[in-house]
């Protein structure tokens, strides 16, 4: 990838292309959105995407990174370290969700889905971007647990990758099937499994 732009409005107009480039993607899938269609969603030229953008997989890379910012941001928005923000979290993914109709998946993760498996460099930032979004889940599971709310023999790090991986076949099957109860079951299913550690 380039170099980061050394102005502000450099800045505006990578960030610019980024979240045009993130919406798109996340919503028709990588490979359905061209290089195109974002320069004239986003009123950008070829130059000044090229001259942040050496290659598509470059942008790709930087969207991975905008789309876990994002859902770091909204998990921060609660407080999960307590067993009513981790409520209002997952209560949070159904409403957004929703609002898209079921279209699209998790913004994370489907586009993970996608490219995982196509180049090494994405695969390593995908790894790094589920990490670190298991890595923040776990720290509010351990705060509890801190406190005494969560059993001494729960592994907030287990807990964590399992409430991912039963999230992201939620977003999966509630894509698929357009339906909300599939989503909430999945939801409901995580908040049980994490409540069952607590004291």
């Amino acid at each position: 990838m380039n170099a980061e732009p050394g102005t502000a409005r450099g800045r505006e107009t990578k960030e610019h292309i980024v979240d045009v480039a993130a919406r798109l993607m996340h919503m028709q899938g990588v490979d359905a959105t061209s290089l195109d269609q974002i320069l004239a969603e986003s009123g950008t030229g070829k130059g000044q995407m090229y001259h942040y953008f050496s290659t598509k997989t470059d942008l790709v890379e930087a969207v991975l990174r905008h789309q876990l910012q994002r859902v770091l941001a909204d998990q921060r928005r609660f407080d999960i370290a307590t067993w009513d923000g981790i409520e209002r979290w997952l209560d949070s993914m159904l409403r957004a969700h929703a609002e898209r109709g079921f279209r699209g998946g998790c913004p994370l993760g489907s586009l993970i889905a996608e490219v995982v498996d196509r180049d090494d460099r994405l695969r390593a930032v995908a790894t790094e971007a589920f990490t670190l979004w298991e890595d923040q889940m776990a720290a509010g599971l351990r705060a509890l647990q801190d406190r005494g709310e969560l059993r001494d023999d729960a592994d907030p790090r287990r807990l964590a990758e399992e409430a991912m991986a039963t999230i992201q076949g939620g977003y999966l099957l509630s894509t698929m099937k357009r339906r909300a109860q599939t989503m909430q079951h999945a939801l409901a299913a995580v908040f049980e499994r994490l409540a069952s550690f607590a004291t």
